[in-house]
């Protein structure tokens, strides 16, 4: 569905299933429908299109398939990025039949597309401006009922560089790269999903995709992570990262200057369950409920995951979860990134301490810290500094090095001096350094401690270890593509997700899943040469690379990324022009 916001002129296109046969859904229609249109307008212009699509298994009732991508070039990185968010929103838009969403040009006035049974129709949100994220949805369920909201804060309204869009109530964990300015340069406000009494499509072979979701649910009823009464994952949450990258003394620690802090259990999953959880949530066709409700004071909503403890927690020195979650709140509330402000107000803070700017942040300031969220998204003063990211804030007052950026988003979770495959994932993303240890866990060493079998259980070599990340990023291109939550991997095997998509649509897929991955891959990095990036741009920060640990179990210890990047260059493949021509011919 081609929406155009200026005039208002919707477009339906059918897609058939020789489309999904060949892209999926997700991450992969995304690139392959930005990838046919080239533009090369910036992000913030009308003409800039955002692909909010859904992967081949949502709304099919396969386990953990829930997820929603939205595609677009990236004001803060300039790089194409996709973010990947759970809940319900993606279940509620396959049921009405849509698989994307193509949004260009921008409203007159701010505005609600409204998708429902009935069509498409844009309303006038002029009464909801100012208005936080979550109060958006509050007041949008009020007037529709029953229905999935993706809606911006002031930050997005004022086009901040590290806005978000939040799902629903508070969903954003992973939401990045300015995908809140885009919808406020459209003048969008939110998106309400309402599908009503749809029919939903059913399973080509009934009997049998009934039986792989009983195999499913019984694998993770037996998996020590994702079992919904005992598993740590389950159980603990994200946070858990907290204790084994602690553990590991490899955590991000003043602004990644240190890998450890005696205080890392105070901020992980079991001090989280014990002290500000009020419940656990969950999203659609998910037993596992490892999203979590806290109360951070006297603030009630979601978070925080590890992302945000680890960077408005641990990376600013703060240790304090009652804290941590109540920052995580007023992030979402004002539609901020809560994962790149906090990396963000750490880079301000190691400026503050070395005398470079005024006024200053001290570590674990958490008062100071709230007020500069606030001025983030109304950019003023120094906050309109901060707003444009970490690594435009350590440029601006002189110290570009002190940002742990990678094509200008901020690495998150794990310091990759202690954990070197993180190191070379986040140089090569396509989308800069943004990628999450929950997406990719099985390249971590500190989950070990958890359970989890990772790269690295055989001590490979660099050429081992450096071809086991790019197949990492292969197959978590098709998850992204399928819409099934990247945990679902501890447990699934890909017989799984391919018997998944047989078993529904009747028909198999175009390629392997390691060529469908290959092929994602490459048309992200086509269209990084079309906005001016090369393999020159895949590299990280200083700090990472030439300033050791200085203490702990990993003194001594830089990442070794020349040595990891000579065999990942050439072990991973581009994927011929012709063969991309014929991937995006589906789309005809």
């Amino acid at each position: 569905m081609e929406i155009n916001l200026t005039d208002g002129n919707v477009e339906e296109h059918v897609c058939e299933d020789d489309v999904l046969r060949a892209l999926l859904g997700g991450r992969c229609l995304g690139v392959a429908l930005l990838s046919r249109r080239r533009i090369l307008a910036d992000p913030l212009e009308p003409s800039s299109p955002v692909v909010v699509s859904v992967g081949a298994m949502a709304g099919t009732g396969f386990p953990l398939a829930n997820r929603l991508t939205m595609v677009f070039r990236s004001p803060l990185t300039g790089t194409v990025a996709w973010t990947q968010t759970g809940g319900y929103a993606a279940y509620e838009l396959a049921r009405l039949g849509v698989r994307a969403l193509i949004i260009t040009g921008a409203a007159e006035k701010l505005s609600c597309l409204l998708i429902d049974s009935k069509g498409v129709s844009l309303v006038d949100a002029e009464g909801l401006r100012g208005c936080g994220a979550m109060e958006t949805c509050s007041r949008l369920r009020q007037a529709y009922g029953d229905c999935r909201v993706l809606s911006i804060g002031p930050a997005g309204e004022r086009l901040v560089k590290i806005s978000t869009v939040v799902n629903d109530m508070g969903r954003a964990s992973g939401v990045r790269h300015g995908i809140g300015a885009i919808f406020g340069s459209k003048n969008l406000k939110a998106i309400v999903l309402k599908s009503g009494k749809h029919d939903a499509r059913k399973p080509h072979d009934t009997l049998r995709f009934a039986r792989l979701i009983r195999k499913l649910h019984a694998k993770m009823a037996s998996s020590n992570l994702l079992n919904h009464e005992k598993g740590l994952f389950a159980v603990h949450g994200t946070a858990i990262a907290a204790e084994a990258i602690g553990e590991n003394h490899a955590l991000p620690v003043q602004n990644y200057r240190r890998t450890w802090h005696t205080a890392f259990q105070e901020v992980g999953g079991h001090m989280l369950t014990s002290t500000v959880l009020m419940t656990r949530l969950t999203c659609s066709t998910c037993p596992v409920s490892c999203r979590r409700e806290t109360l951070g004071k006297g603030l009630r909503g979601e978070g925080p995951d590890y992302a945000q403890i680890s960077s408005l927690g641990t990376n600013c020195m703060l240790f304090d979860l009652d804290e941590i979650a109540y920052l995580t709140q007023i992030c979402y509330e004002h539609g901020v990134d809560p994962i790149e402000m906090g990396n963000t107000l750490a880079v301000y803070a190691d400026l503050s301490e070395r005398g470079y700017v005024r006024p200053k942040l001290g570590w674990g300031d958490y008062g100071a810290m709230a007020s500069l969220v606030e001025r983030v998204a109304d950019k003023e003063e120094v906050g309109e500094v901060l707003a444009e990211g970490a690594f435009e804030t350590a440029k601006s007052f002189g110290d570009a090095d002190a940002a742990p950026s990678v094509k200008k988003i901020s690495i998150q979770n794990a310091d990759p001096r202690a954990e070197h495959a993180w190191g070379l994932v986040n140089a090569v993303e396509n989308f800069g350094g943004a990628a999450h240890v929950w997406v990719y866990p099985q390249l971590v060493k500190s989950f070990q401690s958890l359970g989890v079998e990772t790269i690295h259980d055989d001590n490979p070599d660099a050429e081992k270890l450096a071809e086991r990340v790019y197949v990492k990023q292969t197959q978590v291109a098709v998850l992204d593509s399928l819409g099934v939550c990247a945990f679902s991997a501890l447990a699934f095997t890909w017989q799984d997700y391919a018997e998944g998509f047989t078993s529904f649509y009747g028909t198999v897929l175009e390629d392997d899943f390691t060529t469908l991955g290959e092929k994602i891959l490459t048309m992200e990095r086509m269209l990084n040469t079309l906005y001016g990036f090369s393999e020159d741009s895949d590299k990280l920060p200083k700090r990472f690379v030439e300033e050791p640990i200085p203490d702990g179990k990993h003194a001594g210890e830089v990442c070794p990324l020349n040595d990891l990047m000579r065999p990942y260059v050439k072990i991973r493949r581009d994927i011929g022009f012709s063969d991309m021509l014929s991937c995006l011919s589906f789309l005809s």
